[in-house]
């Protein structure tokens, strides 16, 4: 027959106490690190370190999609501004757009950007060298509203270099 120790008894005492020394010891124990490993990874996870990595991150985001076409960074002239005509914006029965300016002299291709109602970048044409351009209307995003306006603009380019910039025009969607 298996008894328990009598209360105050010295078996009773003896495991209280031994108890207590263990809940003492262990409330003080901290995990040992292993002999090899010197680094600590509850450091980076702090919010500090993890805010810093984010603020980074995200500035990398900005920094890659803000950039424009190919212009060159070792010329000391801007691209002048408003140096040749848009022709109106025509939308046709199909819904695609049909865009045409005047030719700029010194341009050897063209670059076409479309921006949305919030002026974000919706469409982004491949460099060509004609003064006109149709674009499908499956080719601006599917999340756009059927009837909306949308503003664009054309960058002349001279061996990838932009050297002017059209002012901005107007597509009136249907």
């Amino acid at each position: 027959m298996d008894a328990g120790p009598v209360e105050g008894s010295d078996v009773g005492r003896a495991r209280d106490a031994l108890d207590k020394r263990i809940r003492a010891a262990a409330s003080h124990w901290k995990p040992a690190m292993a002999p090899g490993r010197s680094f600590r990874w509850q450091a980076l996870l702090r919010p500090a370190p993890l805010l810093a990595a984010g603020l980074v991150v995200v500035a990398a985001a900005v920094f890659w999609t803000s950039r424009g076409p190919e212009e060159g960074s070792l010329r000391d002239s801007a691209p002048e501004v408003q140096s040749f005509a848009l022709n109106a914006a025509e939308v046709l029965p199909n819904g695609s757009i049909h865009l045409s300016w005047s030719a700029r002299t010194g341009a050897d291709q063209y670059h076409v950007r479309i921006y949305g109602p919030d002026f974000s970048e919706v469409y982004r044409s491949a460099s060509t060298a004609d003064t006109s351009l149709d674009i499908d209307r499956s080719a601006l995003p599917a999340n756009l509203p059927p009837t909306l306006d949308l503003t664009w603009r054309v960058f002349a380019l001279s061996q990838g270099d932009v050297i002017a910039t059209s002012a901005p025009g107007s597509i009136r969607t249907r």
